[in-house]
């Protein structure tokens, strides 16, 4: 039902997900809670996956996984995320009923996400994107993808180099110059 960490070295190494909360009978629980400690993760699927909420408030991550982190509910407030992933890097997606809507909050922390070419995207919510502080620096063709709103009040968002104001909108990963890619105000 849930993962809770504070202190400590891990190394995980899984074929599906390194670390992983469900209750299959009951979709309320199922959080992950991280607030220190150094997580060294390499998964064939998830690195880190929760029914309701992933909250990272410390420590550091180093994830190589198909997706970082995935949840309903994805809130991080510091720490260090190192992330390298070949489908999404951080993504909120209806997988409980506990939250109105999927969505990421940023607040603090530095997250740095490399992503493979393709249907990629370095962080992608079926609901909503806020980041309020913290630094985010994205490396490859996709940066965020966001069905809802996508705000940033306060921290510092790079895209392959280049410093954002806004959160640029794929719309289902790829697309690099073309309407709706990095360079388009208002997507």
């Amino acid at each position: 039902d849930s993962i809770a960490a504070s202190d400590g070295m891990y190394t995980l190494t899984a074929g599906s997900d390194g670390l992983h909360a469900e209750d299959t009978d009951d979709d309320t629980t199922g959080d992950i809670v991280i607030a220190g400690g150094s997580f060294t993760i390499r998964a064939g699927d998830d690195g880190v996956h929760a029914t309701t909420s992933v909250t990272v408030s410390g420590g550091s991550l180093d994830v190589t996984a198909a997706e970082g982190i995935e949840a309903t509910y994805v809130e991080i407030n510091g720490g260090t995320l190192n992330i390298s992933a070949s489908d999404d890097g951080i993504n909120a997606t209806r997988k409980s009923n506990s939250f109105g809507t999927p969505e990421v909050v940023i607040n603090g922390g530095e997250i740095s996400i490399s992503m493979g070419a393709g249907d990629t995207d370095a962080v992608d919510s079926n609901g909503n994107i806020t980041i309020n502080g913290g630094s985010v620096n994205v490396t490859g063709s996709s940066s965020f993808d966001y069905d809802g709103s996508g705000t940033v009040n306060g921290g510092t968002v790079v895209i392959n180099g280049q410093q954002y104001d806004y959160l640029p909108n794929q719309f289902m990963g790829g697309g690099g110059g073309a309407p709706g890619g990095f360079g388009s105000p208002g997507h």
